[in-house]
């Protein structure tokens, strides 16, 4: 096969790599609800990359859904649109809006991105036990579009019957529309009457409402005391102990993590009846609960308000038991402690069901409607005046990252913050795929942040997370990177792509902040050999940059780009090869150059497919091989980990739908 079609082949990488967005917000997410002050005005921090050396990028907040508000706008001025990394906030009225970034090119290319619902409304933290927690198939509702939550958990139950969750950093969120048998991240298992009285708020208050439900079932004063102070709580209806100071851990991180990020009017506590059961003492009780609101506000640094509900009857108690009661009431009593009365719970669904928990079951008393109208009752627009919110004071915006690293590597990573603190400790936190906490890789005050991945890191993908400890600080997460131990060097370049742009060639690129690459030079060539230079570049090392080239000369139909990288110490690497094609590439399952005559060759797949590949010779032995889909953007590289003598050769190719065999000659 000559060159120049093996190259032809080899071009469809444009086509499956310019579908993904040149603009990329990550934050806010979708359906993110933040709290509004008392003026009903919240601050909405955005971070996003841009992978395209635009000419102008602005920023437009919508009102939607009714949201009556103007609309409001912001040009980015031009060294973050050089950096290629976005950070600005907007200051907005209640409601919902969507955010929408247009960015323009001097080439004539508009680019767009899109967060469909974003809120500034009310946001609630619940505590208390099974009776706030919510249980599955006991009536509850789905809420209406304007009460959302973290639909997930992060409990299990372990084979001696105990509640396990770990006292780490939170996930990321992914937030959505509250529905019936949703979770209501960490605790809750279900909308419970929360989804009910999201919708009484949200129609009251004309403005959307976000749940977060901390609540622990058979958690009792004593438990939440002993957890506040440093130990692990006694589970005595199981007789062991809860691990990671639990139900407290969930509470105070749920709040450095999630609230901080939010912001959030009040905390909803709901507890009571397994005390009463137990005959605590009234003091027991009071001095329990004022220790875990007091080292609540101490280990966090934020002083939420608490709404403490009246509540002490259960279907083993149906009268009220008055000293848990009068505890609860001299909690809402102490003078400048910042905790409110909420309602009293003990008119509602008496006798309690036998399930000792409200429920609205058919034919039935509609025990979980009655308790949701009974906290809306309490959150009078009195009462509300008097629970001032509380609003992140800073945001973190995380910089751009590298796209390729390995176990053990170590890049810099740039951050800024919206309002001027002075050294803030900054924590840079390791998530996987998912959002879900893996490792701390740093704890610093300089900028950029010195990031060290930890050496025995499984392959995978991964985002960055920051967030300040002192004082205690949210941020946003970063774009992803891929991990693999078969590389031996970073791959600083975060994005690279190539685009039509009249009769030229467009090659933008992203590079994330490498200290010690002095210049890159962008190269071509038309016979996937013998590399051309077409210009050399200028680095800051200091900040990330975005760079772009129009190349006028580019009449070929297939053409392969790659940047050469010129480093201080004199040594030189080289970029991944991103390719322009004029035409339609092979069928998927393709295997080229076909014969393999070097050893590597390729294979053409379905667009983001995982894939699995292994090598057999005529005699059906196997043959260890490498592959990835990293190396060339949009295909499988195949390399054969041993030289492979000459002859026939089947590559059996198995994804999640098929499996499929093609023949490949070695010469």
């Amino acid at each position: 096969m000559k060159i120049w079609k093996f190259t032809f082949w080899l071009l469809l990488i444009l086509a499956l790599h310019t579908a993904k967005a040149q603009v990329a917000v990550f934050s806010p997410v979708n359906n993110q609800v933040m709290q509004r002050d008392s003026n009903g005005r919240a601050r909405i921090p955005v971070t996003a990359y841009a992978y395209f050396p635009y000419s102008s990028i602005k920023a437009s907040l919508f009102p939607v859904e009714g949201n009556s508000n103007a609309v409001k706008e912001m040009t980015l001025p031009g060294e973050q649109i050089s950096q290629g990394f976005l950070h600005f906030d907007f200051n907005v009225e209640s409601g919902w809006y969507q955010l929408k970034i247009i960015a323009r090119s001097d080439q004539g290319i508009v680019d767009s991105v899109i967060v469909p619902r974003v809120g500034v409304g009310e946001v609630f933290l619940i505590s208390g036990n099974s009776n706030a927690m919510g249980l599955p198939g006991l009536g509850a509702k789905d809420a209406s579009s304007n009460v959302i939550s973290f639909n997930k958990t992060n409990k299990t139950l372990n084979s001696e019957n105990i509640t396990v969750a770990p006292d780490a950093p939170m996930p990321a969120p992914a937030f959505e529309i509250l529905k019936k048998d949703n979770y209501v991240f960490p605790n809750g298992e279900t909308a419970w009457y929360w989804g009910e009285l999201g919708v009484i708020l949200s129609q009251r208050w004309k403005c959307p409402v976000l749940f977060f439900n901390t609540a622990w079932a058979a958690a009792n004063s004593e438990n939440y005391r002993d957890a506040a102070s440093g130990k692990d709580a006694y589970n005595l209806y199981v007789g062991k102990f809860w691990p990671n100071r639990q139900p407290y851990s969930n509470i105070i991180n749920t709040i450095k993590y999630l609230t901080a990020s939010s912001g959030v009017r009040a905390i909803l506590f709901s507890h009571g009846e397994n005390d009463a059961q137990l005959g605590f003492k009234e003091n027991d009780y009071f001095n329990s609960i004022r220790t875990l609101i007091e080292n609540s506000r101490r280990d966090t640094g934020y002083n939420i308000p608490w709404l403490v509900a009246r509540n002490s009857v259960s279907q083993l108690l149906p009268n009220p038991y008055l000293p848990v009661l009068e505890a609860q009431n001299r909690l809402a009593e102490l003078p400048g402690f910042n905790v409110f009365k909420g309602p009293y719970l003990d008119t509602v669904q008496i006798p309690r069901p036998v399930s000792g928990h409200f429920e609205s079951l058919p034919g039935g008393v509609p025990g979980l409607t009655l308790a949701a109208t009974a906290w809306n009752r309490s959150l009078s627009d009195s009462l509300v005046k008097q629970l001032h919110p509380v609003q992140p004071a800073y945001s973190i915006h995380t910089g751009v990252v590298p796209a390729l690293a390995y176990p053990g590597a170590a890049f810099s990573l740039p951050y800024t913050v919206n309002e001027n603190v002075v050294n803030p400790l900054i924590q840079a936190e390791l998530l996987d795929r998912e959002g879900n906490f893996v490792d701390t890789l740093t704890i610093a005050n300089n900028n950029p942040l010195r990031i060290q991945l930890p050496r025995d890191l499984a392959n995978g993908t991964y985002r960055i997370r920051l967030a300040g400890i002192n004082p205690t600080l949210p941020g946003s997460v970063s774009d992803s990177f891929y991990v693999d131990r078969s590389y031996s060097q970073v791959d600083f370049v975060s994005r690279i792509s190539a685009r039509p742009a009249g009769t030229s060639i467009y090659v933008p690129w992203l590079l994330a902040v490498d200290p010690q690459l002095r210049e890159i030079t962008l190269q071509k060539t038309t016979d996937g050999i013998n590399y051309s230079d077409l210009q050399t570049f200028n680095t800051s090392q200091t900040q990330s940059e975005v760079f772009g080239y129009s190349d006028t000369d580019a009449e070929s139909d297939a053409i392969f780009y790659r940047l050469k990288m010129q480093y201080n110490s004199g040594s030189t690497s080289f970029s991944r090869v991103v390719t322009f094609f004029r035409n339609v590439g092979p069928a998927d399952f393709t295997v080229f150059p076909n014969p393999v005559g070097r050893g590597i060759f390729y294979l053409k797949t379905k667009k983001e497919e995982p894939v699995s590949c292994k090598l057999f010779d005529a005699a059906g032995r196997q043959h260890p091989i490498h592959f990835s889909d990293r190396e060339t953007i949009g295909l499988i590289t195949v390399r054969p980990v041993e030289v492979l003598p000459a002859g026939i050769y089947i590559l059996k190719i198995t994804t999640a739908t098929s499996s499929v065999s093609r023949r490949v000659l070695v010469k």
